[in-house]
């Protein structure tokens, strides 16, 4: 019971720098497909813009988490 809360929290920052890795892949695809496409609509621009703000929460749930990826390799 005393290590449950390292344990937990370690596993959770784990889970945290996978979620990251995934949104950052998805970001970067739809990136490259907004840019060399013709004309976007204004849907695909705010979904490009969500996209960007979801991945800098998580980065900087991160940051306050004081995760590293070095940790996490």
């Amino acid at each position: 019971m005393l290590f449950r809360k390292k344990t937990i929290q370690k596993a959770e920052n784990e889970r945290l720098a996978q979620i990251i890795h995934a949104v950052k892949q998805e970001l970067d695809r739809y990136e490259y497909i907004v840019a060399n496409s013709v004309e976007p609509s204004q849907e695909i621009q705010a979904d490009l813009k969500k996209k960007r703000a979801k991945y800098m929460f998580l980065l900087k749930e991160a940051r306050y988490r004081k995760l590293n990826s070095e940790q996490n390799t």
